[in-house]
């Protein structure tokens, strides 16, 4: 046995500790949850938050733009703005759920770290990546799942957590920052400037979504044509931003719903003024009816989106 299958074993069984309930919940890390899942869950839309995530046990699978994104065992997630996507849960049982940690990413904090890496060691223009995607997966290697592994040793001391955890998030954003796809992660962040770009108009749809959003009030969030700034938010969302305008709109809705609101009402709070359309459009993207309420627990949108999107 090598040392990353060692460090495997403990990371699983230091979630095993700390993943108790099903589903995605917090820790007193404000900046750490803790995934479980003990069945296979079908192909379903979801809205994953800006995060690094690192599975312990099973496998999980994102569908995003043609694309798919593997992070069973051995890999890691990350995500660096709020995206509609599709998973699925191909491997989990109760007597091995599908485990992982899910780190927050703070785009202000990377920034921080990556102008410091640059007044040390600058790095070239020639560097430019082609790839402007805000998602990426790659092999975890040892210098990730270490601070993954001391920051869910945090969560068994308070005080351990107050004093230890926010710096070694720090840690755990610098090494990923060195992975193999850390040249992509700094030309997308550093250089080319795409995500601070974008994060401002997502940040603004997620504060408007009761209202008519524009290409055109966006573009000018970002300082850029609307013509550029369409292109560059489908090469870092793989989507167009009327479809993640729609499918947050859709998130929200569910969210509303399943609290008690009238179907009507809830697609009108989302901008909706067709009961029809906004039932057409719930039924194709979600797969049933808006009037089929689905529990909270078993709704594909995770309990810290839910929030966000409140």
């Amino acid at each position: 046995m090598n040392y990353q299958e060692e460090k495997l074993i403990e990371f699983k069984q230091l979630l095993e500790q700390h993943a108790l309930q099903e589903g995605l919940h917090d820790t007193i890390l404000d900046n750490l949850l803790t995934v479980r899942a003990s069945c296979p869950l079908r192909k379903s839309p979801s809205v994953y938050e800006p995060a690094i995530i690192i599975v312990g046990q099973g496998k999980k699978c994102c569908y995003l733009d043609n694309q798919i994104y593997d992070y069973s065992v051995g890999n890691f997630l990350t995500i660096f703005l709020p995206m509609p996507i599709e998973f699925e849960i191909t491997e989990a049982s109760p007597a091995a759920p599908f485990l992982a940690a899910c780190v927050r990413i703070d785009l202000g904090r990377i920034a921080n770290l990556l102008l410091k890496m640059d007044k040390m060691h600058p790095a070239p223009l020639a560097l430019e990546s082609k790839n402007s995607s805000g998602i990426f997966t790659a092999p975890l290697n040892d210098d990730i799942l270490d601070p993954v592994i001391r920051l869910l040793k945090c969560l068994r001391s308070p005080r351990d957590a107050a004093i230890l955890g926010e710096t070694i998030v720090d840690e755990i954003y610098y090494r990923v920052l060195g992975s193999e796809k850390g040249e992509e992660i700094k030309s997308l962040l550093l250089h080319k400037g795409e995500i601070q770009r974008i994060s401002k108009a997502v940040e603004y749809i997620h504060q408007h979504l009761n209202e008519v959003i524009s290409v055109e009030k966006l573009a000018s969030l970002a300082n850029m044509s609307s013509s550029g700034f369409y292109k560059v938010f489908k090469d870092v969302m793989h989507t167009s931003p009327i479809q993640y305008t729609k499918a947050l709109k859709l998130f929200k809705a569910q969210t509303l719903i399943q609290e008690g609101r009238n179907v009507n009402e809830a697609g009108y709070l989302m901008g909706y003024n067709s009961p029809a359309q906004f039932s057409r459009e719930y039924k194709r993207y979600f797969g049933f009816n808006p009037s089929l309420r689905v529990p909270m627990a078993e709704s594909p949108l995770p309990e810290s989106i839910a929030a966000e999107l409140q």
